[in-house]
């Protein structure tokens, strides 16, 4: 997906080349005369700066002088923006607290971020800039105000038209870059700021395309396809393509709600419907459509009440229910974040504009739905016809929604709790297949001893699933371990591992940061109810290579799954709007924002994102 990324992002509709940071803006400061200091800051070409995100101010070891007055140049409109598109022109009239002599070193803090026309946002930029100014011409506080006033941190800003200001070397160079700074997800909130409605549309939709390769997405296709499928008969290609739709654009207004939400109020309403008591209920809704897929019962709306939605609506029967069913799988099924949905997050929480961000996240949901309306538009066109088929199928759906019911439980319970269930679902299947029951007469290639000797198969699996779970086991693909006699050690050990260190707050992360000053650190953000948080642990975390890779880190593990306060103020600190997120902080505890990771990554990626 980053090849794609870089692509939309760095070659924009026309093929146009960007500005680096420093080449796009340079900002320089001097005397202008002996009382003033004069800050330029200079654009390229279709570069422009955001009035509200330039600060002038103070710094600390400005001991004996303060800044009385600043002043600059009035910000004009673009495309509905306060913006300044040539140098504010900026002026900071001095004033000495005490009595200084001779040369001083001043410094001034200078804060702005800008975009390029072209469709790319930078990421917010601070700098420091160094004056040396003559301390015997500044004229004394006292002199020009009353002595009760003490220093003030920041001068008051005053919006003019001052006089030119002498021309300082601010020449930018004009040579293309390839691929911009910042994170993917600077640079997907950036593709929004800067970029055209159609492209914004289509670059998210085809984000959407990708996701829906990701495993936050799988869970979904048993889903549709068993809603639709509990239909019965008479159902045509056209109708499942229609409740197809229903389902995808229900799963795209959920998606986009709480999308917005997130953006605006910092609070993931995904990450919410992660409670114990909703997953568990939801789970249960899973095993009741299971036991009406087997016919225990029929589920349907009362007569009574599908005659009036249909009086109200006109919606046929069957719509509502998957209506519903979509919105809940959005948030309840699919709760994993990755760049494209944190890009238009950040978007949204730093600009405010829930109606372009909404739009993007619409057109990436509506991309992760395609293939599912592909899937529940198959499930009608290959309908069988009423039958010991038809009962088949429905049977193999069943099986698969208490499958999707295990698979939320588990992210709640043990992992041996999960296995036993896992294995008690596979003894069901294979006791319905007829795995204990006996063949009559010779059958040596008949199906009857297919279907047996596969269902012994799946039987003797579940019964260790089982067993394996009761003595504490964890891992399914090796269940009986625990039965196993202990190993003698190796001649030759193997290597051993960092692991990761284990919190939920911010107080333990500063900690952290503190005791280890001097090393690198990585930050992962992990909840139990992510799925590609555990595929992330399970195939990047546990390669050998990357494990050498991360030997050089300090690693550190933040754990969401409690969804609480301390998880919430630990997330607004540092952006996250859900995980999986990994994050990077050097050898001084600063965070390297540029490094973030965000949604999974590969073995190999991930240990080239490392050596970058």
């Amino acid at each position: 997906m980053r090849w794609l990324l870089f692509l939309l992002i760095s070659l924009n509709v026309f093929g146009v080349g960007f500005l680096q940071p420093e080449e796009a803006f340079k900002a320089s400061a001097k005397m202008v005369d002996s009382k003033t200091i004069g800050v330029e800051l200079t654009m390229g070409d279709q570069i422009h700066i955001y009035a509200d995100k330039l600060k002038v101010e103070d710094t600390d070891n400005n001991d004996g002088i303060d800044f009385r007055t600043i002043t600059m140049a009035k910000p004009t409109q673009l495309d509905g923006e306060i913006v300044y598109e040539s140098s504010p022109a900026i002026r900071i009239a001095l004033v000495k607290t005490k009595e200084l002599s001779g040369e001083k070193k001043v410094n001034v803090k200078l804060s702005y971020q800008g975009c390029s026309s072209a469709g790319l946002c930078y990421e917010p930029i601070e700098k420091t800039l160094e004056v040396t100014l003559n301390a015997d011409v500044i004229p004394l506080k006292q002199s020009v105000e009353s002595s009760s006033i003490l220093k003030t941190p920041v001068a008051e800003t005053k919006m003019v038209e001052p006089a030119p200001m002498p021309q300082l070397n601010t020449e930018v160079k004009k040579e293309p870059i390839i691929q911009p700074k910042g994170s993917e997800t600077d640079q997907i909130a950036g593709v929004i700021k800067g970029g055209s409605l159609w492209f914004i549309i289509l670059s998210f939709f085809g984000f959407g395309l990708l996701l829906a390769l990701t495993p936050c997405v799988f869970p979904m296709i048993p889903i549709i396809s068993s809603v639709i499928m509990a239909q019965g008969a008479g159902l045509g290609t056209k109708k499942a393509f229609w409740l197809s739709v229903v389902y995808v654009l229900s799963m795209a207004v959920a998606y986009t709600i709480a999308g917005i939400l997130a953006g605006l109020f910092g609070a993931n309403l995904q990450a919410a419907f992660q409670t114990p008591w909703i997953i568990t209920l939801f789970s249960l809704i899973f095993v009741v459509l299971a036991m009406s897929m087997f016919d225990l019962f029929e589920l349907q709306i009362p007569n009574v009440i599908q005659s009036k939605i249909t009086q109200i609506s006109g919606s046929r029967n069957g719509v509502i229910g998957i209506a519903i069913m979509g919105f809940l799988s959005a948030l309840i099924v699919g709760p994993c974040v990755a760049a494209p949905l944190a890009g238009a997050l950040i978007y949204i929480g730093q600009t405010g504009d829930a109606l372009l961000g909404g739009v993007a996240l619409f057109s990436l949901s509506i991309g992760m739905g395609v293939p599912l309306i592909a899937i529940g538009t198959s499930a009608g066109k290959f309908m069988p016809r009423p039958g010991v088929w038809m009962d088949n199928i429905k049977s193999i759906f069943g099986v698969m929604l208490i499958g999707i019911s295990i698979w939320m439980i588990s992210r709640i319970l043990d992992e041996n709790i999960s296995m036993m269930l896992w294995g008690a679902l596979a003894v069901f299947v294979a006791v319905n297949i007829g795995a204990l029951e006996p063949i009559r007469g010779r059958c040596i290639r008949c199906a009857r001893a297919n279907k047996k000797a596969l269902g012994i198969v799946i039987f003797l699996y579940g019964m260790s699933l089982l067993l394996g779970g009761m003595a504490g086991a964890k891992n399914p693909l090796h269940p009986l371990n625990p039965f196993l006699p202990t190993q003698a050690p190796a001649a030759v050990s193997a290597p051993q591992h960092k692991t990761f260190e284990k919190i939920t707050s911010i107080e333990e992360l500063d900690a952290i940061l503190t005791k280890n000053k001097g090393k690198k650190i990585m930050v992962d953000f992990y909840a139990d109810w992510c799925t590609a948080c555990k595929e992330l642990e399970e195939k990047t975390f546990s390669d050998e290579s990357v494990k050498t890779a991360m030997d050089s880190y300090v690693l550190v593990q933040v754990n969401l799954t409690a969804n609480d306060e301390a998880a919430h103020a630990i997330s607004s600190k540092f952006g996250i709007f859900g995980p999986p997120a990994i994050l990077f902080f050097d050898e001084n505890g600063v965070h390297q924002k540029d490094a973030d990771i965000v949604g999974f990554k590969e073995p190999q990626e991930f240990i080239k994102h490392l050596g970058k």
